[in-house]
């Protein structure tokens, strides 16, 4: 965006707006919901999203989000758990292994009590289910609309959008992604480390009965998940995988024909979920992580990917969002009582002050576990198989990793 643009929307007549939130992935989903459901008849939600992904038609394209017991809680206060239960599958226990190391452990312990440890989500049940849910509410979706300038520098945040429309927001939650654009227009700064591993997300189904059993397996080159999703068949299991793996072997396994990636996934996965029958489409990214600066400026909150995008190894950013959402959702149902909302950066800086703590804890353990699982280095690979055999055999230890790996702090 450049000043130009900036200058030329002052110029244009704006329409007054007071939440605008821009980016429709889950978690501006989720807050314009939580808003317009905890504020109705106090504040007006506008959410703009360039493009909400289709609903795939074959079943083994759908996306999944894995959330803690934590998150559900979180979505049954805000009775959205009905509304995803029929797409979510229970995650019973997790099996955690090393790719040609000894040593391996589940982290279900038999003296907890016999609630799942955690839920897969199917993205695009989560997507319908926001989307309902929130236009139910009175969400305004401006789908198809994309913001070309922004301003911050007056009294108010102005938006111009690709339909000439100029928004004038009394509070801008920017959720545009892990490259976001808004961000860098209000000159906030990121931390970034450059990807050293890229990942794949495909499904799987496999010639085995569905157990509700994750598999983490560490692999020499980055973490290989599967992650058990919804399904109808008796003989057959459901994955959603997502491969860790250096660019030149990920280029590879993009590359290669169904056959040959179902071969590639079995050899390094082995066998424990059966033998592989299928896989969906693959899609693949670089698993860089970015971390703002700054969380809140004048009138604009950073939430999502804009604000974290963190490794998925420990499956800890979803998890994380949701506790932004819930933290800033009651910020802005209190704003909302004020005579003139919004307008302190000091009231709006009490969501950076109670998100701090949370954000270094689960950004530095998930970069830690990351950077660890990456090293080449004998000692770790030695350590961590020694480390899972123990693990394996004990309650407590076992207790607080399938906390975290969970997503619980």
């Amino acid at each position: 965006m450049t000043e130009a643009n900036r200058t030329s929307a002052k110029d244009s007549p704006a329409e007054r707006a007071q939440i605008v939130v821009v980016g429709g992935g889950l978690a501006g989903l989720l807050l314009s919901y939580v808003v317009a459901a905890s504020c109705r008849d106090r504040i007006s939600v506008t959410l703009i999203e360039r493009a909400l992904p289709e609903t795939p038609e074959a079943s083994l394209d759908t996306r999944a989000t894995a959330i803690s017991r934590e998150s559900k809680a979180l979505l049954e206060s805000w009775e959205l758990w009905q509304a995803v239960s029929a797409g979510a599958q229970p995650i019973e226990d997790i099996h955690v292994s090393r790719s040609a190391r000894f040593g391996s452990a589940t982290l279900r312990d038999p003296l907890q009590d016999l609630e799942p440890m955690g839920w897969v989500i199917e993205n695009s049940v989560f997507q319908q289910a926001l989307i309902s849910n929130g236009a139910a509410e009175g969400v305004t979706l401006l789908e198809g609309a994309e913001v070309v300038a922004f301003s911050a520098t007056g009294d108010r945040p102005l938006l111009t959008l690709n339909t000439g429309n100029v928004l004038e927001a009394d509070l801008v939650v920017i959720a545009d992604g892990a490259n976001s654009s808004l961000r860098s227009a209000l000159g906030i700064g990121a931390v970034h480390h450059a990807p050293s591993q890229f990942a794949i997300a495909v499904n799987c189904e496999t010639e085995a009965g569905a157990t509700g059993v994750a598999y983490e397996r560490f692999t020499p080159e980055g973490p290989l998940a599967l992650l058990p999703i919804p399904n109808t068949s008796s003989t057959r299991a459901r994955y959603n995988v997502i491969w860790c793996a250096h660019q030149e072997r990920q280029t590879e396994l993009m590359a290669l024909s169904d056959e040959g990636f179902i071969e590639a996934l079995q050899a390094e996965f082995g066998w424990r979920a059966g033998k592989i029958a299928r896989v969906g489409r693959r899609t693949g990214w670089p698993l860089g992580r970015v971390a703002a600066r700054e969380l809140v400026r004048a009138r604009c909150v950073l939430l999502g990917n804009s604000a974290h995008t963190l490794h998925p190894v420990a499956g800890q950013g979803f998890n994380l969002s949701l506790r932004d959402v819930e933290r800033l959702a009651t910020l802005i149902s209190a704003e909302a009582e004020n005579p003139s909302p919004f307008d302190s950066v000091e009231r709006l800086s009490v969501f950076a002050d109670m998100s701090r703590d949370d954000h270094e804890q689960t950004i530095g353990a998930t970069s830690l576990l990351a950077e660890m699982l990456d090293s080449p280095s004998t000692v770790i690979d030695s350590v961590a198989s020694v480390a899972l055999s123990a693990l394996d055999l004990s309650g407590g230890i076992k207790r607080g990793v399938a906390q975290f790996g969970m997503g619980r702090r």
